[in-house]
């Protein structure tokens, strides 16, 4: 998680129609010295299909409900009402929880050296009760503790 004092997230959604077709997200941070440092995370629907369908078409989200995820990811706390849904997503197999794996159907998109052993270092820092999992609440801390950004920036 980052130490920066302050941090700003900017959205921009570019549509065809009802459909996105494009998504972009500026982070930046300031710390209290005045420093500062943007990211940019910028992914076009033909980009997404074709990354998604040549990794595994059968565990990957439709570029609608890609952005639905990647939003709370890319603006924490600020997005906290775009959370279940986001969980909801991510919960292929309707478990009630997210582990590494249906993790992954969504993170190598924007992270594409991702591996699991990083997202499960990611999951521990908000699992609680150890079972290398998510459930909502602990989803929710994941999100609201600014780790989704960090996972989405290829932060450790």
């Amino acid at each position: 998680m980052t130490d920066a004092s302050d941090v700003r997230v900017d959205e921009t959604v570019v549509r065809q129609g009802n459909r996105p077709v494009e998504v972009d997200y500026i982070y930046t941070e300031t710390w209290k010295n005045g420093n500062q440092k943007t990211y940019q995370i910028q992914v076009k629907r033909a980009d997404y299909e074709r990354l998604a369908t040549s990794r595994n078409k059968s565990t990957a989200l439709s570029f609608d409900d890609f952005t639905k995820v990647l939003k709370p990811f890319m603006m924490g706390k600020f997005a906290s009402e775009d959370i279940p849904t986001a969980f909801r997503l991510l919960d292929a197999d309707n478990s009630g929880t997210i582990d590494a794996n249906e993790l992954a159907a969504f993170m190598p998109i924007i992270v594409p050296n991702s591996s699991s052993h990083m997202l499960l270092h990611h999951i521990q820092k908000a699992d609680k009760n150890n079972d290398y999992k998510l459930n909502l609440q602990e989803f929710t801390s994941l999100i609201n503790q600014g780790i989704g950004r960090d996972m989405a920036l290829g932060r450790s």
